[in-house]
């Protein structure tokens, strides 16, 4: 059975589904609301489970608390194997306010306040357990500096999830094998990331570009993968969904082209739904 280790950012989405945004100072009044715990590592390592794997997810849960038991009880639902790396009692796992509209399929998320915990359990064992692959989201960043060297020493395929530029890419790009962004990423465009890799030694490498399809290099073959049509509804998560995909079937397959074509046809078939996992409980 394929084994990958997530590690990022764990978050309690508050999610609401609209027909349309409301103008400055309106209200409209929602189509649904879910609680649901997510951020890109979570739903990914879900995904992962979801299709038959077997996730660890390492992540900063925090003191208990009625967030904490809700996360919790939620991936031990999915079954999830948790590892909690934070060591701050006074540490909260934060809230993450999203609205999603059902005629444009877009999204606006608001993001919870707070710092990443810094006071982590000892992990270092953590790192001899015999995963297929790791997978980076750009979050737990003082977690990731304090284990550089053993994610960096991984025998296996470190994959990163780039969904935006941030400070600390370049240093998520040194230890990445292959690095799965999205074209917000990339700042100026494809070509400038395409060079960024090539001088940083990456021979693999994709990008997502929603409908647009996903570019992808692999040594010296390159190509597109053209998206898959849809009547998108919400595509919250879509890309937290083509990560987890991707990982599990690379892992099955060892075909980064095939990888990435399953996962574009299970990221597509996500956005048919609301939330991050309608698709999954269909």
């Amino acid at each position: 059975m394929s084994r990958a280790l997530f590690i990022g950012r764990s978050v309690l989405d508050v999610v609401s589904l609209v027909e349309d945004f409301p103008g400055p100072d309106g209200k409209i009044k929602a189509l649904s609301n879910e609680l649901m715990s997510g951020g890109s590592a979570l739903n990914a390592a879900v995904v992962f489970a979801h299709l038959s794997g077997t996730a660890t997810l390492a992540s900063s849960l925090g003191a208990p608390s009625l967030m904490h038991d809700f996360v919790i009880a939620d991936l031990e639902s999915r079954r999830i194997q948790i590892r909690d790396i934070c060591n701050d009692p006074n540490y909260q796992i934060p809230f993450s306010s999203v609205v999603s509209t059902r005629s444009l399929g877009t999204r606006m998320i608001v993001n919870g306040s707070g710092d990443e915990c810094s006071l982590f359990n000892d992990c270092a064992d953590l790192f001899t357990h015999d995963f297929d692959l790791i997978q980076l989201d750009q979050y737990e960043r003082p977690f990731v500096e304090k284990y550089y060297d053993d994610i960096k020493a991984f025998a296996g395929p470190v994959i990163l999830d780039g969904g935006s530029w941030k400070d600390c890419s370049p240093d998520f790009l040194r230890l990445a094998d292959i690095p799965i962004v999205s074209e917000v990423f990339c700042q100026n465009d494809a070509r400038a990331f395409a060079d960024m890799c090539t001088d940083l030694g990456l021979t693999r490498w994709a990008i997502t570009r929603g409908a647009n399809g996903v570019l992808w290099r692999d040594g010296d073959n390159s190509g597109e993968i053209p998206s898959v049509p849809v009547s998108a509804v919400d595509t919250m998560g879509a890309g937290d969904i083509f990560h987890g995909a991707f990982c599990y079937t690379f892992c099955e397959t060892g075909n980064f082209v095939q990888a990435l074509n399953a996962a574009n046809q299970i990221a597509a078939k996500s956005c048919e739904g609301s939330g991050t996992r309608s698709w999954m409980d269909a």
